[in-house]
């Protein structure tokens, strides 16, 4: 999906060593989504989505974002706070942000997240797309967990009446895997005093979810799922079902005999089983090649078209 961009690039002063918050809107087909941004290094490593806590007034996306320069600096990421207390973002607007970040980090491929509050609700489509992070304090429970693919979630509990509980029966239950603490503090919300158990909590989570990797390499590859037909009629359509075991981004052509592509689209695709579908009504009669290539993935078909 394109996404269209509006740029305001306000710079907040942050006497934060030279960091500063960067905001944005960026245009999405849902309407305008407002962001907060920091980062520590030119070209981070990765891209960190910041859910904050909508439940009240006492925090902002902005200020969110500002509280978690420590994290930018200690993982060497992008952190982005997205506004949602006027909307819920869908996984399609969520991929749609982090593709207008991916030229703005090394790679998209180990996107995590961090929430607040109630922005645990927000969590639960980036879960099912494998995505993994931390959730902090959670006043709202994650649901409609979907996906066949083990992400790993670092949970901190700071109250006694947080959904924490309910969070860790949700997670087990779609299979997920769950690294519970609980810290108790004056304020868990200004977490500066507590980065240092935060970040080894984040630790622990990449840790886990690079031993869950290896195995899963070992087990599962991308793969087309459906039988290509070796001949088609003019005018119908040809169906690729590709399940994607790695996120990345897909080049999808269609080759004629002289090695020109006659089709050709980029997308960028999570986890999870993809259709994609070329038409075949301004292609001349002929022999075809459709090509995919994507990371540790390449498949080829030869077609014909005729009529």
């Amino acid at each position: 999906m394109r996404v269209g961009l509006i740029f305001t690039f306000l710079i907040l002063s942050a006497s934060l060593l030279g960091q500063s918050i960067y905001q944005e809107t960026i245009k999405l087909k849902s309407g305008e989504l407002n962001l907060a941004s920091i980062k520590d290094t030119l070209k981070p490593d990765h891209l960190i989505i910041a859910f904050t806590d909508d439940a009240g007034e006492r925090w902002k996306y902005t200020s969110w974002a500002h509280e978690l320069h420590w994290l930018a600096a200690d993982r060497n990421a992008l952190i982005v706070a997205p506004e949602t207390k006027s909307q819920r973002l869908t996984w399609s607007e969520l991929s749609s942000m982090m593709n207008h970040f991916k030229d703005s980090v090394q790679s998209l491929n180990r996107t995590e997240f961090i929430s607040l509050g109630s922005g645990a609700s927000l969590t639960s489509s980036l879960i099912s797309n494998g995505f993994n992070g931390l959730i902090i304090s959670p006043s709202e429970v994650v649901s409609n967990l979907e996906g066949t693919y083990q992400t790993v979630v670092g949970l901190v509990s700071t109250t006694t009446v947080d959904s924490g509980g309910l969070i860790i029966d949700s997670l087990s239950r779609a299979g997920q895997w769950v690294i519970y603490e609980h810290q108790q503090g004056a304020d868990y919300y200004y977490i500066d005093g507590y980065k240092h158990f935060y970040s080894d909590v984040f630790d622990r989570v990449d840790s886990l979810s690079q031993e869950l990797l290896k195995d899963s390499l070992h087990q599962k590859k991308t793969e087309v799922i459906n039988n290509l037909p070796d001949v088609i009629r003019e005018g119908q359509q040809i169906e690729i079902n590709v399940l994607v075991q790695e996120n990345g981004d897909f080049l999808l052509d269609l080759l004629n005999l002289s090695a020109e592509s006659v089709f050709h689209e980029e997308m960028y695709l999570g986890k999870g089983k993809h259709t994609f579908r070329l038409n075949t009504n301004d292609l001349e009669w002929g022999v075809y090649k459709v090509q995919i290539d994507a990371p540790k993935f390449l498949y080829k078909h030869k077609i014909m078209i005729r009529g």
